[in-house]
């Protein structure tokens, strides 16, 4: 037994329940209203956050002892103060800002309430059906997704993708699949007038919110959103620009879907494919913390659904070469990643090569 490295693990797993508490905890602080009366306000004392957020200051003094254990907020001994950063509340004030990780912890409690259904689900081989995680995951979802989709989709995205942006702009049409809450749909409605754009998503709760989200931006009659499964598509249905955003990993078949894609393609039509920015390999995966969160991510989430639709789990982090792979499987004979600057996402264009002249 070597006592050293036995005294690292025990360090770095209690450091790591720390942190998953701490995580917990910075949701309840957003939720009370502790970072906001933080942000900007620069040196605070326990008490003069109490004052200003109205929480009760015992419960201000320990949340701020465990925020700064954390590194989330800063702590200066000599004055007994708390800071928030701005550098730090620039992922944690604003949902409306580009940068707000507020999405990510905000879904801590619903994916952690699935460990006892997880747990059976391992030892039976079954999976879990997403309208399992409850009816706020789909607002979950959009939180993480939304700002970014509505500041970069038309005016950086689809730049990359001059073809389809010509086809929309001239009234071409668009489907958009595993829509959730009509987040990418409706702004390509608002910024594409003359287009017809569509959604579909297996859960019917998400498109209910999504039909009211179309309905409250006046293009209720403009969207075309439904429940269904792409399988369930008409045959002849054809779109100049078919997109999935993080959803091909959750597909019970994505070779199948990928397939299915293709053939709804318009002639010279382009699929925009948005999938997490991730190695080909584990090893490289386990020095990213965007790919160790998202194993974490996919083990709770995105590999039991999958399995709950009878498919196999690919899960979350299966990288470009994979992808690759897949696409020449299904019959594209394009495949292009998109020069398109994210630190998570990787961008991926699939069609057909045009043959010179």
């Amino acid at each position: 037994m070597d006592k050293d490295k036995a005294n690292r693990f025990m360090q770095k797993l209690v450091g790591d329940v720390a942190t998953a508490i701490a995580g917990g905890l910075l949701l309840a602080g957003d939720k009370a209203g502790l970072l906001k009366a933080m942000a900007g306000a620069g040196p605070l004392t326990p008490a003069a956050l109490a004052d200003r957020s109205g929480v009760r200051q015992r419960y201000v003094e320990e949340w701020l002892a465990t925020m700064a254990g954390a590194g989330y907020v800063e702590y200066e001994a000599a004055t007994d103060c708390f800071t928030l950063p701005d550098e730090h509340a620039q992922f944690l004030i604003d949902p409306r800002a580009e940068t707000y990780l507020g999405g990510l912890y905000g879904g801590l409690p619903a994916l952690m309430a699935m460990v006892p259904k997880l747990t059976e689900a391992f030892r039976s081989g079954e999976g879990i059906a997403f309208a399992d995680f409850g009816a706020d995951m789909p607002r979950l979802l959009e939180t993480m997704n939304r700002p970014v989709y509505e500041a970069r989709l038309v005016q950086q995205w689809l730049p990359a993708l001059p073809e389809a942006l010509q086809r929309l702009q001239a009234g071409g049409s668009a489907l958009d699949i595993g829509c959730g809450t009509g987040v990418v749909p409706v702004t390509l409605a608002k910024a594409f007038p003359a287009a017809h754009i569509a959604g579909i998503d297996l859960d019917a709760h998400s498109i209910a919110l999504a039909r009211g989200e179309a309905e409250a931006a006046g293009l209720a009659d403009r969207v075309q959103l439904n429940a269904q499964r792409i399988e369930d598509l008409p045959a002849d249905a054809r779109y100049d620009l078919i997109t999935t955003f993080d959803v091909v990993h959750d597909l019970p078949d994505p070779l199948d879907a990928l397939r299915r894609i293709r053939g709804h393609l318009s002639d010279g039509g382009s699929y925009l494919m948005v999938e997490p920015k991730v190695a080909d390999d584990l090893e490289s995966n386990l020095a990213n913390p965007f790919a160790r969160m998202l194993y974490g991510i996919s083990c709770l989430h995105c590999v039991p659904q999958s399995l709950a639709q009878g498919g196999s789990g690919l899960g979350a982090c299966w990288g470009e070469q994979r992808a690759r792979t897949l696409a020449a499987q299904a019959g594209f004979t394009r495949f292009e990643r998109l020069p398109i600057r994210s630190a998570a996402l990787a961008f991926y264009a699939l069609g057909e090569t045009q043959s010179p002249g």
